[in-house]
């Protein structure tokens, strides 16, 4: 295993499913947010999202995480995005990022 996920560019792991043969790619519940122009000319925008970071309910206490293999799949592997209820995660040796743009601390 440690030649598999340690020699992956990049492990997926579907946080989202609930076992096996669940599908992790479906809609997601839309979330509130605020958008504004930050420019004159409105072609640049910025948004702000209601908070929805939480790395250890969405990643580290979701059903994928209560299988034994994936704590060396997450140890061993140099990068990997999470697919959750609410949103992507990428964590790699450099940290943690959210789809929402947010870098979190492990």
């Amino acid at each position: 295993m440690g030649n598999v996920f340690g020699g992956a560019y990049c492990v997926i792991a579907a946080c989202s499913a609930t076992g096996q043969h669940d599908g992790f790619l479906g809609e997601r519940k839309p979330r509130r947010s605020v958008s504004f122009s930050i420019s004159p000319d409105e072609h640049t925008s910025m948004h702000i999202w209601h908070g929805v970071d939480d790395f250890q309910r969405d990643v580290l206490s979701s059903n994928l995480n209560r299988r034994g293999w994936v704590l060396q799949e997450r140890a061993l592997a140099r990068r990997t995005i999470f697919f959750t209820d609410t949103q992507l995660y990428f964590e790699c040796g450099q940290g943690i990022r959210c789809e929402s743009l947010t870098r979190t601390s492990k």
